[in-house]
């Protein structure tokens, strides 16, 4: 037992992983926009039984890594668990790039794992941690799309920054990270969604071996097998269905 900060908690994955951590944990839930969601996530951990506070902080900055350990600590004891899985995945072909879209996909998916596992390693003490990074699949080698290319850099960057971490925070603290696929959120649900969307979207997912997408749980559930394995530091788990087995 003890607290766990997850970044990006309010939806999606972060949200699932939030819930899971919640029947052993209590857990810090984290979003910069979805406040309501957000509180949402909190006060279902609280109403299963667990303990949960939400904070709404951007940890792409300074500040709002700092801030989400701080007052995380603050209202439920001592963080000695974390998982970085803030991010977004916004498309933009060649051509239409430029700084805004490219520093925005590295500070929300790299820069925000960096800082708030700076602002984590400070308060520990002489305490025992845990720290998972959420990658994707999309930065293995290989497997960049160049509409995503920004992402893809943002995230192959969060896989790298695990080694880097692991090496230097060992034995203390471990960092492993996983890596999903295509993972069953509302991104593939969208509203606006257009004929061709949908038409792409279902080629992806009968490339998955398995032949559906993977579970926002699925996912969760590598999370806390990392967070409770104290013989594993620098590993990736890959949560892709087969994907990467492919060609697509």
């Amino acid at each position: 037992m003890g607290t766990v900060v997850v970044t990006g908690s309010a939806t999606g994955i972060g949200r699932a992983i939030a819930l899971r951590l919640g029947a052993e944990h209590a857990v810090v839930v984290n979003a910069k926009d979805s406040v309501g969601e957000g509180r949402e996530t909190a006060d279902a951990i609280v109403a299963s039984g667990g303990e949960a506070v939400f904070v709404q902080a951007d940890v792409s900055t300074s500040r709002g890594a700092k801030e989400v350990i701080s007052r995380g600590r603050e209202a439920l004891g001592p963080v000695t668990l974390l998982v970085n899985n803030a991010g977004a995945t916004r498309a933009a072909e060649l051509g239409d790039w430029d700084e805004s879209h490219w520093h925005d996909m590295l500070n929300t998916n790299l820069l925000s794992a960096a800082l708030t596992t700076q602002a984590f390693v400070s308060q520990l003490g002489g305490a025992e941690g845990a720290v998972v990074n959420v990658a994707s699949a999309r930065g293995l080698p290989g497997r960049a799309r160049i509409g995503v290319a920004a992402y893809a850099a943002a995230k192959a960057g969060v896989i790298s920054l695990t080694g880097a971490l692991a090496q230097a925070l060992a034995p203390q603290v471990s960092v492993n990270v996983v890596s999903p696929g295509f993972v069953n959120t509302r991104y593939f649900d969208r509203p606006d969604a257009t004929d061709d969307d949908r038409a792409r979207i279902e080629a992806w997912r009968t490339a998955v071996p398995i032949q559906r997408f993977v579970e926002p749980g699925e996912i969760a559930d590598a999370v806390a097998f990392l967070l409770g394995n104290r013989g594993m530091t620098g590993a990736n788990i890959l949560a892709d269905g087969g994907w990467t087995l492919t060609r697509d």
